[in-house]
Parts: C-alpha cells; sequence; structure tokens
C-alpha cells in the first residue's frame, strides 16, 4: 500500500509500505478521504526535533470502508469515521488499523467530504454544550477558517442577534458570510478592533467571542473585545508559536472585568456523541457544509495539499483541503 511520511519539514515523501493485518480488537479500514487541519500544520512546520516522523502522520480526520473486521463488529464495505484517539497511527495512509468498536457508521452513500466534517462540526458542538442560550447575544468569531465557519453556521441556528468574523483574508470573509455572519472586519483594514466591534453593537462590545485560530496575538484580541463578565471560548489549539502551547494572556484585566473563560479541547470524554449530533445536523439540513470544503486533491498530492493548507495563497482561495483515496 501507499503511504505519506514528512520525512523533513515541509517535506512530505510517498512510500511503499507493508499491507496490514488486523489482529483480534482491531479492523482494517480503506481510507476514502482524509482533511488536513491545523493541528497537523506544527509537525509540518518543524515543531517535532526529530524527522523523520512515524508513517501516516498526524492526520486525523478521515473516513473510509471496513476492509477487514475480525470480531464483526463492522461489516465489511461499512463506512466509518475516524478521528483523533479512535488508533495508534495516522490516516495519510491508504490502509490504516483502527479500533473495532465505538466509530461512527456512515452513510453508505452521499458525498464522503460532506459526511466527513461531522468530526469537526462535533468537535465545535461540543462547546455550545457548555455555554447555555446564545439567542440574541453579540457573537465574534475570531479566525475565519474552517472551524471559525464553523461556529458562524451554529451561533445562526441557534439564534445568535449578531455574529462578527474577523479575518486578514478577504475570501474567507466572504466565506463567513455565506456561513451565517451577519458582519465582517478584516484587522490588516480595521487595526483598533475594539473600536470597530463597538461600532457593530452599539458600543457594548461582545456577549461571546470564540478563538478559532490559537495564536497568542488572537487570544489577546478575545481579551479585548469582550464586554464585562461576557465569555471567551478558546477553541483554537495554541501551539502555532510554540510546541508546548505556551502563551501570555492579560489575566489581571480579563479577572477585573469577569470574563469567563471557556476552554474546549477538540475532542472531549465521549466524542462520538458530538460526532453523531452533528451527522445528524448535517443530514438534516440544518446547515451546508460544503462552503467548508476548498479543495479535493488526489492523495499523491499530499505536498502541494499541504502547501495550500499553511500558505494559503489568495489566488487559490483555500479553507478545507481534502485528500481523496
Amino acid at each position: 500500500m501507499r503511504a505519506a511520511r514528512l520525512r523533513a519539514p515541509r517535506q512530505w515523501e510517498l512510500i511503499d509500505a507493508d499491507d496490514k493485518d488486523p489482529q483480534p480488537g482491531s479492523m482494517l479500514v480503506r481510507m476514502e478521504r482524509v482533511a488536513l487541519c491545523g493541528s497537523d500544520m506544527p509537525e509540518f512546520h518543524g515543531a517535532p526535533l526529530l524527522y523523520p516522523r512515524p508513517q501516516g502522520g498526524t492526520g486525523h480526520e478521515g473516513l473510509g470502508r471496513v476492509q477487514a473486521c475480525p470480531s464483526g463488529s463492522y461489516r465489511e464495505g461499512e463506512r466509518v469515521l475516524l478521528w483523533g484517539f479512535d488508533r495508534q497511527e495516522g490516516l495519510f495512509q491508504e490502509q490504516v488499523l483502527t479500533t473495532d468498536q465505538g466509530l461512527l457508521s456512515l452513510p453508505a452513500d452521499g458525498e464522503p467530504e460532506v459526511l466527513l466534517m461531522s468530526q469537526l462540526l462535533g468537535t465545535v458542538l461540543r462547546c455550545f454544550g457548555r455555554l447555555g442560550n446564545v439567542l440574541d447575544l453579540h457573537a465574534v468569531v475570531v479566525g475565519q477558517g474552517p472551524a471559525g465557519l464553523l461556529f458562524d453556521a451554529v451561533l445562526r441556528n441557534l439564534g445568535a442577534r449578531t455574529i462578527i468574523g474577523i479575518d486578514p483574508l478577504d475570501y474567507r470573509l466572504e466565506a463567513g458570510r455565506l456561513m451565517g455572519a451577519t458582519h465582517t472586519v478584516n484587522p490588516t483594514r480595521d487595526p483598533d478592533l475594539a473600536e470597530a466591534i463597538g461600532d457593530l453593537t452599539g458600543g457594548a462590545l461582545a456577549d461571546l467571542v470564540v478563538e478559532a485560530v490559537g495564536a497568542e496575538t488572537t487570544y489577546g484580541w478575545c481579551a479585548d473585545l469582550v464586554r464585562r463578565q461576557g465569555t471567551v471560548i478558546g477553541f483554537g489549539v495554541p501551539d502555532k508559536e510554540n510546541h508546548d502551547g505556551v502563551i501570555q494572556l492579560p489575566l489581571l484585566a480579563m479577572q477585573r472585568r469577569e470574563v469567563r473563560l471557556v476552554m474546549s479541547v477538540n475532542a472531549g470524554d465521549n466524542p462520538i456523541d458530538d460526532y453523531t449530533n452533528a451527522l445528524d445536523w448535517i443530514l438534516q439540513g440544518r446547515l451546508d457544509v460544503r462552503p467548508l470544503v476548498s479543495h479535493i486533491l488526489p492523495f499523491a498530492d499530499i505536498q502541494p495539499a499541504f502547501e495550500l493548507a499553511a500558505d494559503k495563497p489568495v489566488d487559490a482561495r483555500p479553507v478545507k483541503v481534502v485528500l481523496r483515496f
């Protein structure tokens, strides 16, 4: 089978690897789609000290069909969603060994890249279970990448009054409006973000601010844009500047204003419930995830796919990049 391996920073290679053999308690899945995630980027940019990285890389957003399941827990040919902690290897390879229980079964038909968005949407929906009512709130979503766009859409579904998307790339702001943002702000044109958000909220600032980037600067923006006793959601994984995720926050100013800080991990204690809920939303048509998927490239193009996702060339307008097997 073919597999991808990161042999050096920003350098993928395709290798011929042995076919896998499922043992009791595991099963073999032949991959159909794998999406690139922001959490794949630190290794691509050189965060670890040791290369080459293990075969299959960091890929964790994928779906495929069961090729062999010795226990019979899943049928051969059944389509399943794979995620971060259901296996011990990355998904950038044609075959993956995974657990034989607890995976989300997916419809046999339907667009696979649409069904695949159940994973990311599930992580977003998980946040809202901890927030309570968002009806009639002023909300700001910092970062209009795939996760930020899904926050726009869920906020619209749940009745937020104002949804303000912030991003330095205009084409992503356009996508934000498609997904539910009522207003957009480009920080390169409006560097005084607090003034811009104040103008859009009648001087009140935001009741709720979502950080969907994972950078120290953008986390700092959130502290400036939230009103007194408002809420900041820390969703972006803060490992962009350093692998340990250590960043500075103006905690004294946040404490004095009694800001509520809610940190959300991408996969909680029972993520299968979140993914099941997300799949229901997608199948019921509550939101259209298609504007997220900007590129579907063959697996052999993993190198240009990562360059698209990492470098974000404006003329290509990348949002979510998916690999097709």
